[in-house]
């Protein structure tokens, strides 16, 4: 137990550090009334600058550095932020920004704009950066467009002046987060590192995608291995469609509601399939609680999937109070597991802490209350280890169970085809031998022989030294005639004191053979009164297609070898 807690520790100590790696050594700038002076910043000491503060405000007006040239003004907008506070509840418009740097010549620098409301446009010294999607005045005009935008310049005679236009028709809650500056290397190296991120969490779900699919066909009626598959494909989709945008940089032309929609049907989803995988590790969930999910996430899945963005973004709040009430009772439920100490629920609810951490800090993100990066796909990183270990130790059980069932099963099925008394195959099962035999002869001619033995004189036996010396004798002579066999040969008893031998492929002169090593071996076991057994045989080597012949012809000669004096095999 003790590893195990080690391990979990020291997972959630690594993916705190990949969670906060991108916030490490950053630095918030002070703009005042437009301006910020970073001429004396070290960059190589304390990396990355967020260009925070006052930035000169255009409101209602698309300038272009030319245009503002100048032009000058006294309105400024706070950044990070959200609009509707700084605009008198304003949420929709178009709007000029402008910031203007100090900072040393013969430096090459770089700029992270992680998302500037639906669509922008960004000039650096005068020239054009790049463009975001289509900056419109109107909804119709707009073409939205979220995509992170990274950008390389030097100073110009030691100012950087920074002019954005943008507008925002589309987000009902919109906010202008953070914009990085730094060296090019520096800003580079926070593109490298969060790309990265992503893709270290896509790859990691996959393979454990993979390997609960492979539970799953594997261990027939484990739900849960299919459903944990699911669950990390919806956060390989988040992780496409959030932070970096990775999906973006391969379709650039994405339409912005089938992103939105994209990344809210990820959370939508999650939810029941996260219920029902619960269900699975713990059959007793309160059924209300699976239908409220369920109800819950095919409500909200159909209201984002046919209404535009405005709308469903409108109805956020009363989907978080849903998932709030979902929380709680998953939380309740868990921990009542917990404390009556069943098994695998210290590690599941360990698993949705993380998980409702990450997913509470993507809610504050999204309605403007911080402004970290979306963490759910970290939080579900975690979950997907953490369950994996359930899911594995779950597998591992089954399988013991199966290969238990396996060898129970398999006892079963030799006591059923096995003699009580010598532990020699029984009749029934020679019978079936035997049909299988004729059956290759018919078709192969493949030949076959058979041996009929009998013990001779063994009634004087029994009444002589009793029934259970008599036992005895028997599970002797079973034990001569089975350790003169080839592993391919059959032995079994067929009634009383008479046993049967099959020698698959085996002629007439090599059953002889056999047959004599077999008497010889059973010559060597001794009575009580010093009298040594012996037996009579039978040696025939088929060449009929009927199975009741074949043990007939065998059993003529049993009666051919007894008649001419016993101890002998008649072929």
């Amino acid at each position: 137990m003790r590893k195990i807690t080690i391990s979990i520790l020291a997972i959630f100590i690594l993916a705190n550090i990949i969670s906060i790696t991108n916030f490490a050594g950053v630095y918030k700038a002070h703009a005042i009334n437009g301006s910020v002076d970073l001429t004396d910043y070290d960059f190589g000491k304390k990396k990355v600058v967020d260009l925070d503060g006052q930035w000169e405000l255009f409101k209602n007006n698309l300038l272009s550095p030319e245009e503002l040239k100048n032009m000058s003004s006294h309105t400024y907008l706070t950044i990070p932020g959200d609009l509707k506070s700084q605009l008198n509840g304003q949420t929709t418009g178009y709007m000029t920004l402008r910031l203007r740097i100090k900072a040393k010549d013969g430096v090459v620098y770089g700029l992270r704009i992680s998302k500037m409301l639906s669509a922008s446009k960004v000039w650096i010294n005068g020239v054009l950066q790049g463009t975001v999607g289509k900056i419109g005045k109107s909804y119709e005009a707009e073409k939205a467009i979220y995509l992170p935008t990274y950008s390389y310049f030097t100073s110009n005679n030691g100012e950087v002046e920074i002019v954005i236009e943008t507008s925002n028709y589309r987000d009902l809650f919109p906010i202008i987060r953070s914009m990085q500056f730094s060296t090019k290397d520096n800003i580079m190296n926070e593109f490298l590192l969060n790309v990265s991120v992503d893709l270290v969490i896509l790859g990691s779900l996959l393979v454990l995608e993979l390997l609960n699919l492979f539970i799953f066909k594997k261990v027939k009626g484990n739900k849960a291995s299919l459903y944990f598959s699911i669950l990390c494909l919806l956060v390989q989709l988040r992780c496409l469609f959030l932070n970096e945008r990775i999906i973006i940089r391969f379709f650039p032309n994405m339409p912005y509601e089938l992103m939105s929609k994209t990344a809210a049907l990820t959370y939508y989803l999650w939810i029941p399939i996260y219920v029902l995988f619960i269900r699975e590790i713990f059959k007793d969930i309160p059924k209300k609680l699976t239908v409220l999910s369920l109800g819950f996430s095919l409500l909200f899945s159909f209201i984002c999937i046919v209404t535009e963005g405005p709308f469903y973004d409108s109805l956020s709040y009363i989907g978080e109070g849903f998932l709030a009430l979902i929380i709680i009772s998953m939380l309740i439920f868990l921990v009542n597991k917990v404390i009556k100490k069943e098994r695998y629920s210290g590690v599941s609810l360990l698993a949705f802490i993380f998980i409702i951490a990450t997913a509470l800090n993507d809610v504050l993100v999204n309605n403007g209350v911080s402004y970290s990066r979306y963490g759910f796909q970290i939080g579900m990183f975690m979950f997907a280890i953490l369950e994996t270990y359930v899911i594995a130790i779950r597998y591992s059980d089954e399988v013991a169970i199966i290969e238990k069932l396996k060898v129970e099963n398999k006892i079963i099925y030799e006591n059923s085809i096995r003699d009580g008394l010598t532990k020699l195959y029984n009749r029934d099962y020679i019978d079936s031998i035997l049909d299988i035999m004729i059956e290759d002869y018919k078709k192969y001619n493949s030949k076959f022989s058979v041996l009929m033995i009998d013990v001779d004189f063994f009634k004087a036996i029994n009444d002589k030294f009793g029934h259970p010396y008599g036992d005895e004798v028997l599970i002797n002579v079973s034990k001569a005639i089975e350790n003169s066999l080839r592993p391919t040969d059959y032995a079994g008893r067929y009634g009383g004191e008479e046993f049967i031998v099959i020698l698959p492929n085996t002629n007439k002169e090599k059953a002889k053979e056999i047959s004599e090593t077999i008497r010889q071996n059973i010559k060597d076991i001794y009575l009580k009164n010093g009298d040594i057994v012996t037996v009579s045989g039978g040696l025939y080597e088929n060449d009929t297609y009927i199975k009741q012949q074949c043990i007939e012809n065998a059993d003529k000669l049993l009666y051919i070898a007894k008649n001419a004096g016993r101890d002998r095999i008649a072929v």
